[in-house]
């Protein structure tokens, strides 16, 4: 490590683009969050001002990618976050027709409990769980969302 960088965590991550290409590779967590004590989470990546990230595909290229190209992120299940709130099951419908289901976790002020304020007060990305992975899925690029 030199005086500038500071070493990531490697995360394996499926990226879904608005135009149906599908990349398999790394994205870069920091080691230390900047809103929580603990390592960065996924989600706080695409919460960052920043428009492009940083992304090492599986055959060892790197490029920059655009947030807003993208439909949703897969991950691996991992040492499950501490998420409080209400557990909604959903299903979603991007543009083009691809449906994911999954749950999402409403934690909102006493009489904003539903699924249109939770939606409508989460612009952006947002996380959704299932069994076999879990998802951070772009808001903007969801044509129908649903109780499952």
């Amino acid at each position: 490590m030199n005086d500038y960088r500071v070493e990531k965590i490697e995360l394996p991550v499926t990226l879904f683009l608005a135009d149906g290409v599908v990349h398999e590779g790394i994205l870069f967590l920091s080691p230390f969050s900047p809103s929580h004590s603990g390592q960065q989470r996924l989600v706080e990546i695409f919460h960052e001002p920043d428009v492009f990230f940083p992304f090492r595909d599986k055959s060892g290229r790197f490029a920059l990618v655009n947030k807003s190209a993208i439909t949703h992120v897969r991950y691996p299940l991992q040492e499950e976050e501490r998420e409080f709130g209400n557990w909604n099951r959903v299903r979603l419908t991007f543009y083009g027709g691809e449906l994911l289901e999954g749950d999402i976790i409403i934690a909102m002020p006493a009489g904003k409990g539903r699924l249109q304020d939770y939606v409508n007060s989460t612009p952006g990305f947002f996380c959704l769980y299932s069994h076999d992975a879990h998802y951070i899925v772009n808001g903007d690029l969801i044509r129908e969302i649903a109780p499952a």
